[in-house]
Protein backbone atom coordinates (compact mmCIF):
# COMPACT_ATOMS: atom_id res chain seq x y z
CA UNK A 1 0.00 0.00 0.00
CA UNK A 2 2.81 2.43 0.85
CA UNK A 3 4.57 1.77 -2.44
CA UNK A 4 1.28 2.32 -4.31
CA UNK A 5 0.79 5.66 -2.54
CA UNK A 6 4.34 6.74 -3.32
CA UNK A 7 3.83 5.85 -6.99
CA UNK A 8 0.48 7.62 -7.34
CA UNK A 9 0.74 10.53 -4.90
CA UNK A 10 1.18 13.16 -7.63
CA UNK A 11 -2.24 12.21 -8.97
CA UNK A 12 -3.77 12.23 -5.49
CA UNK A 13 -2.58 15.80 -4.97
CA UNK A 14 -4.18 17.05 -8.18
CA UNK A 15 -7.49 15.24 -8.07
CA UNK A 16 -8.40 14.84 -4.39
CA UNK A 17 -9.19 18.18 -2.74
CA UNK A 18 -8.74 18.07 1.03
CA UNK A 19 -12.19 18.48 2.58
CA UNK A 20 -12.61 19.92 6.07
CA UNK A 21 -15.61 17.67 6.71
CA UNK A 22 -14.08 14.49 5.30
CA UNK A 23 -12.95 13.19 8.66
CA UNK A 24 -15.05 15.17 11.14
CA UNK A 25 -14.73 13.47 14.51
CA UNK A 26 -11.45 11.69 13.78
CA UNK A 27 -8.57 12.06 16.23
CA UNK A 28 -6.11 14.88 15.83
CA UNK A 29 -2.48 14.18 15.01
CA UNK A 30 0.78 16.07 15.21
CA UNK A 31 2.43 17.27 12.03
CA UNK A 32 6.13 17.66 12.62
CA UNK A 33 8.43 20.53 13.48
CA UNK A 34 8.63 23.58 11.24
CA UNK A 35 10.05 27.06 10.88
CA UNK A 36 7.92 29.86 9.46
CA UNK A 37 10.40 32.43 8.25
CA UNK A 38 8.97 35.95 8.55
CA UNK A 39 5.30 34.93 8.33
CA UNK A 40 4.54 33.14 11.62
CA UNK A 41 0.77 32.98 11.06
CA UNK A 42 0.97 31.56 7.54
CA UNK A 43 2.69 28.67 5.83
CA UNK A 44 2.34 30.20 2.34
CA UNK A 45 0.69 32.94 0.31
CA UNK A 46 -0.82 32.44 -3.16
CA UNK A 47 -1.81 35.59 -5.01
CA UNK A 48 -3.95 37.44 -2.45
CA UNK A 49 -4.79 34.31 -0.43
CA UNK A 50 -2.73 33.42 2.69
CA UNK A 51 -2.63 29.77 3.82
CA UNK A 52 -2.73 29.86 7.62
CA UNK A 53 -1.01 27.52 10.06
CA UNK A 54 -4.43 26.39 11.30
CA UNK A 55 -5.57 25.52 7.76
CA UNK A 56 -2.42 23.47 7.32
CA UNK A 57 -3.00 21.65 10.63
CA UNK A 58 -6.60 20.76 9.74
CA UNK A 59 -5.70 19.64 6.22
CA UNK A 60 -2.74 17.59 7.45
CA UNK A 61 -4.92 15.89 10.05
CA UNK A 62 -7.57 14.95 7.47
CA UNK A 63 -5.00 13.62 5.00
CA UNK A 64 -3.17 11.69 7.72
CA UNK A 65 -6.46 10.04 8.74
CA UNK A 66 -7.20 9.08 5.11
CA UNK A 67 -3.82 7.41 4.71
CA UNK A 68 -4.08 5.85 8.17
CA UNK A 69 -7.38 4.20 7.21
CA UNK A 70 -5.86 2.94 3.96
CA UNK A 71 -2.99 1.40 5.97
CA UNK A 72 -5.31 -0.23 8.51
CA UNK A 73 -4.57 2.25 11.30
CA UNK A 74 -0.80 1.63 11.18
CA UNK A 75 0.45 4.95 9.89
CA UNK A 76 3.00 6.76 12.07
CA UNK A 77 4.83 10.08 11.73
CA UNK A 78 8.00 8.44 10.42
CA UNK A 79 6.08 6.77 7.59
CA UNK A 80 4.12 9.97 6.93
CA UNK A 81 7.42 11.81 6.56
CA UNK A 82 8.72 9.12 4.21
CA UNK A 83 5.61 9.56 2.07
CA UNK A 84 6.14 13.32 1.99
CA UNK A 85 2.67 13.85 3.46
CA UNK A 86 3.38 17.42 4.59
CA UNK A 87 4.48 18.42 1.10
CA UNK A 88 1.39 16.81 -0.43
CA UNK A 89 -0.89 18.70 1.95
CA UNK A 90 0.84 22.01 1.32
CA UNK A 91 0.69 21.44 -2.46
CA UNK A 92 -3.02 20.66 -2.28
CA UNK A 93 -3.67 23.80 -0.20
CA UNK A 94 -1.72 25.83 -2.76
CA UNK A 95 -3.92 24.39 -5.53
CA UNK A 96 -7.01 25.32 -3.52
CA UNK A 97 -5.68 28.84 -3.00
CA UNK A 98 -5.07 29.15 -6.75
CA UNK A 99 -8.71 28.25 -7.35
CA UNK A 100 -9.86 30.71 -4.66
CA UNK A 101 -7.96 33.49 -6.40
CA UNK A 102 -9.62 32.43 -9.64
CA UNK A 103 -13.06 32.39 -7.95
CA UNK A 104 -12.51 35.85 -6.42
CA UNK A 105 -11.46 37.28 -9.77
CA UNK A 106 -14.63 36.04 -11.45
CA UNK A 107 -17.02 36.90 -8.61
CA UNK A 108 -17.88 33.40 -7.40
CA UNK A 109 -19.18 33.71 -3.81
CA UNK A 110 -20.56 31.53 -1.01
CA UNK A 111 -23.43 32.73 1.16
CA UNK A 112 -23.77 32.26 4.94
CA UNK A 113 -26.90 30.22 4.25
CA UNK A 114 -24.92 27.74 2.13
CA UNK A 115 -22.38 27.33 4.94
CA UNK A 116 -25.13 26.87 7.52
CA UNK A 117 -27.01 24.29 5.43
CA UNK A 118 -23.82 22.31 4.87
CA UNK A 119 -23.02 22.18 8.60
CA UNK A 120 -26.60 21.24 9.48
CA UNK A 121 -26.38 18.29 7.05
CA UNK A 122 -23.18 16.75 8.48
CA UNK A 123 -24.13 13.47 10.27
CA UNK A 124 -21.35 13.84 12.87
CA UNK A 125 -23.15 16.93 14.25
CA UNK A 126 -26.58 15.30 14.44
CA UNK A 127 -28.48 13.60 17.21
CA UNK A 128 -31.56 11.54 16.38
CA UNK A 129 -31.31 12.77 12.78
CA UNK A 130 -31.26 16.48 13.69
CA UNK A 131 -28.47 19.02 14.13
CA UNK A 132 -27.40 19.25 17.77
CA UNK A 133 -25.46 22.29 18.96
CA UNK A 134 -23.89 20.50 21.93
CA UNK A 135 -22.66 17.69 19.67
CA UNK A 136 -21.33 20.25 17.18
CA UNK A 137 -19.35 22.00 19.93
CA UNK A 138 -18.05 18.74 21.40
CA UNK A 139 -16.88 17.38 18.04
CA UNK A 140 -15.05 20.60 17.18
CA UNK A 141 -13.41 20.64 20.61
CA UNK A 142 -12.21 17.06 20.08
CA UNK A 143 -10.69 18.20 16.77
CA UNK A 144 -9.18 21.30 18.43
CA UNK A 145 -10.95 23.57 15.97
CA UNK A 146 -12.84 26.74 16.89
CA UNK A 147 -16.28 27.16 15.27
CA UNK A 148 -15.22 30.30 13.40
CA UNK A 149 -12.20 28.55 11.85
CA UNK A 150 -14.28 25.48 10.99
CA UNK A 151 -17.01 27.54 9.33
CA UNK A 152 -14.39 29.44 7.32
CA UNK A 153 -12.98 26.14 6.08
CA UNK A 154 -16.46 24.89 5.18
CA UNK A 155 -16.92 28.11 3.20
CA UNK A 156 -13.64 27.44 1.38
CA UNK A 157 -14.72 23.85 0.64
CA UNK A 158 -17.98 25.04 -0.90
CA UNK A 159 -16.18 27.73 -2.90
CA UNK A 160 -13.74 25.19 -4.36
CA UNK A 161 -16.53 22.74 -5.25
CA UNK A 162 -18.67 25.50 -6.73
CA UNK A 163 -15.76 26.74 -8.85
CA UNK A 164 -14.90 23.24 -10.08
CA UNK A 165 -18.58 22.51 -10.85
CA UNK A 166 -18.53 25.38 -13.37
CA UNK A 167 -15.86 23.49 -15.30
CA UNK A 168 -17.87 20.24 -15.61
CA UNK A 169 -17.64 19.05 -19.24
CA UNK A 170 -20.22 17.32 -21.44
CA UNK A 171 -19.99 13.80 -22.90
CA UNK A 172 -19.93 12.88 -26.61
CA UNK A 173 -21.50 9.74 -28.09
CA UNK A 174 -18.14 8.31 -29.22
CA UNK A 175 -16.66 8.95 -25.77
CA UNK A 176 -19.59 7.09 -24.22
CA UNK A 177 -19.07 4.04 -26.45
CA UNK A 178 -15.30 3.99 -26.05
CA UNK A 179 -15.50 4.24 -22.26
CA UNK A 180 -18.36 1.70 -22.18
CA UNK A 181 -16.32 -0.79 -24.20
CA UNK A 182 -13.57 -0.64 -21.58
CA UNK A 183 -15.92 -0.79 -18.60
CA UNK A 184 -18.33 -3.48 -19.84
CA UNK A 185 -15.84 -5.89 -21.32
CA UNK A 186 -16.98 -9.24 -19.91
CA UNK A 187 -14.86 -12.27 -18.97
CA UNK A 188 -15.85 -15.85 -18.17
CA UNK A 189 -13.45 -17.20 -15.55
CA UNK A 190 -12.15 -20.34 -13.96
CA UNK A 191 -11.10 -19.43 -10.43
CA UNK A 192 -10.13 -20.75 -7.00
CA UNK A 193 -10.22 -18.75 -3.77
CA UNK A 194 -7.74 -19.41 -0.97
CA UNK A 195 -8.32 -18.16 2.59
CA UNK A 196 -6.47 -18.15 5.91
CA UNK A 197 -7.79 -21.66 6.57
CA UNK A 198 -5.74 -22.95 3.63
CA UNK A 199 -2.38 -21.95 5.12
CA UNK A 200 -0.68 -22.27 8.48
CA UNK A 201 1.67 -19.60 9.80
CA UNK A 202 4.32 -20.73 12.25
CA UNK A 203 5.80 -18.00 14.43
CA UNK A 204 8.87 -18.00 16.63
CA UNK A 205 10.41 -15.24 18.76
CA UNK A 206 13.55 -15.05 16.65
CA UNK A 207 11.57 -14.30 13.46
CA UNK A 208 9.41 -11.75 15.28
CA UNK A 209 12.43 -9.96 16.68
CA UNK A 210 14.08 -9.87 13.25
CA UNK A 211 10.87 -8.46 11.73
CA UNK A 212 10.72 -5.82 14.48
CA UNK A 213 14.37 -4.87 13.90
CA UNK A 214 13.68 -4.35 10.18
CA UNK A 215 10.51 -2.32 10.82
CA UNK A 216 11.25 -0.42 14.05
CA UNK A 217 10.15 2.92 12.64
CA UNK A 218 6.63 1.60 12.07
CA UNK A 219 6.16 1.11 15.83
CA UNK A 220 6.63 4.50 17.44
CA UNK A 221 5.65 5.82 20.84
CA UNK A 222 3.32 8.85 20.79
CA UNK A 223 4.67 12.35 21.38
CA UNK A 224 4.76 12.87 25.16
CA UNK A 225 5.13 15.72 27.61
CA UNK A 226 6.71 15.71 31.03
CA UNK A 227 4.60 18.14 33.07
CA UNK A 228 4.86 19.59 36.58
CA UNK A 229 1.38 20.23 38.00
CA UNK A 230 -0.19 22.17 40.84
CA UNK A 231 -3.96 22.19 41.50
CA UNK A 232 -5.93 25.02 43.08
CA UNK A 233 -9.33 23.89 44.32
CA UNK A 234 -12.46 25.99 43.86
CA UNK A 235 -13.80 27.79 46.91
CA UNK A 236 -16.29 25.72 48.94
CA UNK A 237 -18.16 28.85 50.04
CA UNK A 238 -21.70 29.01 48.62
CA UNK A 239 -22.43 32.27 46.74
CA UNK A 240 -25.44 34.33 47.80
CA UNK A 241 -28.68 34.28 45.83
CA UNK A 242 -28.14 37.78 44.43
CA UNK A 243 -24.76 36.76 42.91
CA UNK A 244 -26.34 33.66 41.34
CA UNK A 245 -29.18 35.66 39.79
CA UNK A 246 -26.87 38.38 38.45
CA UNK A 247 -24.51 35.80 36.91
CA UNK A 248 -27.46 34.10 35.20
CA UNK A 249 -28.72 37.41 33.77
CA UNK A 250 -25.29 38.26 32.36
CA UNK A 251 -24.47 34.79 30.99
CA UNK A 252 -27.87 33.17 30.37
CA UNK A 253 -27.03 32.37 26.73
CA UNK A 254 -24.26 30.03 27.99
CA UNK A 255 -26.88 27.72 29.51
CA UNK A 256 -28.79 25.88 26.79
CA UNK A 257 -30.42 22.47 26.32
CA UNK A 258 -29.77 20.00 23.47
CA UNK A 259 -32.07 22.01 21.18
CA UNK A 260 -30.17 25.24 21.82
CA UNK A 261 -32.90 26.74 24.02
CA UNK A 262 -31.93 28.71 27.14
CA UNK A 263 -32.67 26.71 30.28
CA UNK A 264 -34.29 28.31 33.38
CA UNK A 265 -32.26 29.50 36.37
CA UNK A 266 -33.16 26.52 38.57
CA UNK A 267 -31.74 24.03 36.06
CA UNK A 268 -28.59 26.13 35.62
CA UNK A 269 -28.12 26.80 39.35
CA UNK A 270 -25.56 24.05 40.11
CA UNK A 271 -23.40 25.03 37.13
CA UNK A 272 -23.55 28.71 38.11
CA UNK A 273 -22.49 27.93 41.70
CA UNK A 274 -19.42 26.01 40.41
CA UNK A 275 -18.46 28.90 38.14
CA UNK A 276 -18.79 31.45 40.95
CA UNK A 277 -16.78 29.27 43.32
CA UNK A 278 -14.06 29.02 40.67
CA UNK A 279 -14.14 32.79 40.25
CA UNK A 280 -13.40 33.22 43.95
CA UNK A 281 -10.34 30.95 43.71
CA UNK A 282 -8.98 32.60 40.54
CA UNK A 283 -6.77 35.04 42.48
CA UNK A 284 -5.24 32.17 44.46
CA UNK A 285 -4.54 30.34 41.17
CA UNK A 286 -2.84 33.43 39.72
CA UNK A 287 -0.61 33.78 42.83
CA UNK A 288 0.31 30.09 42.54
CA UNK A 289 1.23 30.68 38.89
CA UNK A 290 3.49 33.61 39.80
CA UNK A 291 5.19 31.62 42.58
CA UNK A 292 5.80 28.64 40.28
CA UNK A 293 7.16 30.93 37.58
CA UNK A 294 9.59 32.53 40.04
CA UNK A 295 10.58 29.15 41.48
CA UNK A 296 9.15 29.99 44.92
CA UNK A 297 6.66 27.13 44.87
CA UNK A 298 7.32 23.51 44.01
CA UNK A 299 4.76 21.60 41.91
CA UNK A 300 2.55 19.04 43.61
CA UNK A 301 3.31 16.28 41.10
CA UNK A 302 5.15 15.43 37.88
CA UNK A 303 3.47 13.40 35.18
CA UNK A 304 4.35 12.12 31.69
CA UNK A 305 1.30 12.42 29.44
CA UNK A 306 0.68 11.37 25.82
CA UNK A 307 -0.07 14.30 23.50
CA UNK A 308 -3.82 14.85 23.27
CA UNK A 309 -4.65 12.65 26.27
CA UNK A 310 -8.26 13.45 27.29
CA UNK A 311 -7.09 14.03 30.86
CA UNK A 312 -6.77 17.66 29.70
CA UNK A 313 -9.14 19.76 27.58
CA UNK A 314 -8.45 20.84 24.01
CA UNK A 315 -7.76 24.40 25.21
CA UNK A 316 -5.16 23.18 27.71
CA UNK A 317 -3.48 21.00 25.09
CA UNK A 318 -3.24 23.94 22.71
CA UNK A 319 -1.34 25.84 25.42
CA UNK A 320 0.92 22.90 26.26
CA UNK A 321 1.79 22.16 22.63
CA UNK A 322 2.49 25.82 21.92
CA UNK A 323 4.94 26.16 24.83
CA UNK A 324 8.67 25.54 25.04
CA UNK A 325 10.22 23.45 27.86
CA UNK A 326 10.56 25.48 31.06
CA UNK A 327 7.40 27.52 30.40
CA UNK A 328 4.84 27.85 33.20
CA UNK A 329 1.34 28.17 31.75
CA UNK A 330 -1.26 30.56 33.10
CA UNK A 331 -3.96 28.89 35.23
CA UNK A 332 -6.57 26.87 33.34
CA UNK A 333 -9.83 25.32 34.53
CA UNK A 334 -9.79 21.52 34.62
CA UNK A 335 -12.31 19.27 36.40
CA UNK A 336 -13.92 22.19 38.28
CA UNK A 337 -10.61 23.45 39.68
CA UNK A 338 -7.63 25.44 38.45
CA UNK A 339 -4.44 23.78 37.26
CA UNK A 340 -1.05 25.45 36.85
CA UNK A 341 1.23 23.54 34.47
CA UNK A 342 4.95 23.76 33.85
CA UNK A 343 6.15 22.11 30.65
CA UNK A 344 9.31 20.33 31.81
CA UNK A 345 10.22 18.32 28.70
CA UNK A 346 8.91 17.39 25.27
CA UNK A 347 9.54 13.69 24.59
CA UNK A 348 9.50 13.11 20.83
CA UNK A 349 8.21 9.84 19.30
CA UNK A 350 10.78 7.07 19.28
CA UNK A 351 10.75 3.39 18.31
CA UNK A 352 9.02 1.19 20.87
CA UNK A 353 11.01 -1.58 22.51
CA UNK A 354 10.36 -5.10 21.26
CA UNK A 355 8.35 -5.77 24.42
CA UNK A 356 6.21 -2.62 23.99
CA UNK A 357 5.53 -3.36 20.32
CA UNK A 358 5.20 -7.14 20.70
CA UNK A 359 1.46 -7.55 20.03
CA UNK A 360 1.48 -5.17 17.05
CA UNK A 361 4.60 -6.81 15.61
CA UNK A 362 3.14 -10.29 15.97
CA UNK A 363 -0.14 -9.31 14.31
CA UNK A 364 1.63 -7.63 11.39
CA UNK A 365 4.12 -10.47 10.96
CA UNK A 366 1.39 -13.12 10.87
CA UNK A 367 -0.60 -11.06 8.38
CA UNK A 368 2.46 -10.62 6.15
CA UNK A 369 3.46 -14.31 6.26
CA UNK A 370 -0.13 -15.42 5.67
CA UNK A 371 -0.35 -13.33 2.49
CA UNK A 372 3.01 -14.69 1.31
CA UNK A 373 1.82 -18.27 1.82
CA UNK A 374 -1.53 -17.56 0.15
CA UNK A 375 0.27 -16.01 -2.82
CA UNK A 376 2.50 -19.07 -3.12
CA UNK A 377 -0.45 -21.48 -2.88
CA UNK A 378 -2.41 -19.53 -5.49
CA UNK A 379 0.59 -19.47 -7.87
CA UNK A 380 0.88 -23.26 -7.61
CA UNK A 381 -2.87 -23.73 -8.19
CA UNK A 382 -2.98 -21.53 -11.31
CA UNK A 383 -0.92 -24.14 -13.14
CA UNK A 384 -3.90 -26.50 -13.04
CA UNK A 385 -7.44 -25.12 -12.66
CA UNK A 386 -9.35 -28.22 -13.86
CA UNK A 387 -11.45 -28.46 -10.69
CA UNK A 388 -11.95 -24.72 -10.28
CA UNK A 389 -15.26 -22.85 -10.19
CA UNK A 390 -16.49 -21.39 -13.48
CA UNK A 391 -18.19 -18.00 -13.45
CA UNK A 392 -20.80 -16.49 -15.74
CA UNK A 393 -19.58 -13.58 -17.85
CA UNK A 394 -18.50 -10.95 -15.35
CA UNK A 395 -17.81 -7.21 -15.70
CA UNK A 396 -16.33 -4.71 -13.27
CA UNK A 397 -19.63 -4.42 -11.40
CA UNK A 398 -20.42 -8.16 -11.09
CA UNK A 399 -19.70 -8.12 -7.36
CA UNK A 400 -22.34 -10.72 -6.50
CA UNK A 401 -21.28 -13.33 -9.07
CA UNK A 402 -18.04 -14.66 -7.59
CA UNK A 403 -18.78 -16.79 -4.53
CA UNK A 404 -17.31 -17.29 -1.96
CA UNK A 405 -15.93 -13.73 -2.28
CA UNK A 406 -17.89 -11.02 -0.49
CA UNK A 407 -19.07 -8.05 -2.55
CA UNK A 408 -16.17 -5.92 -1.31
CA UNK A 409 -13.65 -8.67 -2.08
CA UNK A 410 -15.20 -9.31 -5.50
CA UNK A 411 -15.03 -5.58 -6.24
CA UNK A 412 -11.30 -5.52 -5.38
CA UNK A 413 -10.67 -8.64 -7.46
CA UNK A 414 -12.56 -7.37 -10.52
CA UNK A 415 -10.87 -3.98 -10.44
CA UNK A 416 -7.47 -5.68 -10.45
CA UNK A 417 -8.54 -8.25 -13.03
CA UNK A 418 -9.63 -5.67 -15.58
CA UNK A 419 -6.44 -3.67 -15.10
CA UNK A 420 -4.19 -6.59 -16.04
CA UNK A 421 -3.49 -7.91 -19.52
CA UNK A 422 -2.73 -11.42 -18.25
CA UNK A 423 -5.26 -14.09 -19.20
CA UNK A 424 -4.07 -16.26 -16.36
CA UNK A 425 -2.60 -15.45 -12.97
CA UNK A 426 -3.16 -14.70 -9.28
CA UNK A 427 -4.66 -11.73 -7.48
CA UNK A 428 -3.99 -10.99 -3.82
CA UNK A 429 -6.77 -9.46 -1.71
CA UNK A 430 -6.62 -8.20 1.88
CA UNK A 431 -6.59 -11.70 3.42
CA UNK A 432 -7.31 -13.99 0.46
CA UNK A 433 -5.70 -15.01 -2.81
CA UNK A 434 -7.44 -15.92 -6.07
CA UNK A 435 -6.09 -18.05 -8.92
CA UNK A 436 -7.87 -17.31 -12.20
CA UNK A 437 -7.93 -18.04 -15.91
CA UNK A 438 -9.97 -16.15 -18.52
CA UNK A 439 -11.65 -18.83 -20.66
CA UNK A 440 -13.87 -16.59 -22.81
CA UNK A 441 -14.31 -12.86 -23.43
CA UNK A 442 -17.03 -10.53 -24.78
CA UNK A 443 -16.62 -6.88 -25.77
CA UNK A 444 -19.14 -3.99 -25.50
CA UNK A 445 -22.62 -4.94 -24.32
CA UNK A 446 -24.94 -2.20 -25.67
CA UNK A 447 -27.82 -3.22 -23.39
CA UNK A 448 -25.55 -2.93 -20.37
CA UNK A 449 -24.22 0.39 -21.64
CA UNK A 450 -27.75 1.84 -21.97
CA UNK A 451 -28.69 0.48 -18.55
CA UNK A 452 -25.71 2.18 -16.90
CA UNK A 453 -25.52 5.21 -19.17
CA UNK A 454 -25.74 7.84 -16.43
CA UNK A 455 -23.03 6.10 -14.38
CA UNK A 456 -20.71 5.91 -17.38
CA UNK A 457 -21.34 9.56 -18.23
CA UNK A 458 -20.49 10.54 -14.64
CA UNK A 459 -17.21 8.64 -14.82
CA UNK A 460 -16.30 10.18 -18.17
CA UNK A 461 -16.98 13.63 -16.73
CA UNK A 462 -14.71 12.85 -13.77
CA UNK A 463 -11.87 11.77 -16.06
CA UNK A 464 -12.26 14.84 -18.28
CA UNK A 465 -12.68 17.14 -15.28
CA UNK A 466 -9.46 15.81 -13.78
CA UNK A 467 -7.61 16.77 -16.97
CA UNK A 468 -9.29 20.19 -17.08
CA UNK A 469 -8.37 20.79 -13.42
CA UNK A 470 -4.75 19.84 -14.09
CA UNK A 471 -4.51 22.19 -17.09
CA UNK A 472 -6.25 25.00 -15.20
CA UNK A 473 -3.88 24.66 -12.24
CA UNK A 474 -0.90 24.91 -14.60
CA UNK A 475 -2.28 28.19 -16.02
CA UNK A 476 -3.11 29.59 -12.57
CA UNK A 477 0.41 28.82 -11.32
CA UNK A 478 1.71 31.07 -14.07
CA UNK A 479 -0.80 33.80 -13.22
CA UNK A 480 -0.62 34.06 -9.40
CA UNK A 481 2.58 34.42 -7.37
CA UNK A 482 3.28 31.63 -4.87
CA UNK A 483 5.34 32.31 -1.72
CA UNK A 484 6.14 29.42 0.65
CA UNK A 485 7.26 30.20 4.23
CA UNK A 486 7.10 26.68 5.66
CA UNK A 487 10.43 24.96 6.19
CA UNK A 488 10.72 21.55 7.80
CA UNK A 489 13.45 21.27 10.40
CA UNK A 490 15.61 18.21 10.78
Amino acid sequence: MISWMQKHRKYLVVTIWISTIAFVGAGFVGWGTYQYGNKSNSVAKVGDIPITVKEFQIAYNNTYQQYNQALGGKLDEATAKKLGLQKQVLQSLIYQALLKNFANEYGIVVSDEEVQNTILSIPAFQKDGKFDKATYTAVLQSMRIKPKAFEENIKNDILIKKTISLLTPGVGELELEAFGAAVFMADKLKYKVFTAKDVKVNVNEEELKKYWEENKNRYMTPKRYKLALTWVKASNKLPDENSIENYYKEHRTDFTDKDGKIIPLEKARSSIIKKLQLKVSKKSAQLTYIDMKKGKKSPEEERIVDSGDPVFSVEIWESIEGATPGTVLKPKVSDDKYIVIKVVEVILPQPKTFKEAYNEVKEDYISKKRLELLQKKAEEAVKNLKNAQVSDFVTRDSVDKLPPLTKDEASQFLQKLFLTNLSKGTILLDNKAVSYEVVEQKLLNLDKLNEQKSLIEDNIKKVKLSQIESNLITKLQQKYAIEIYLKETE
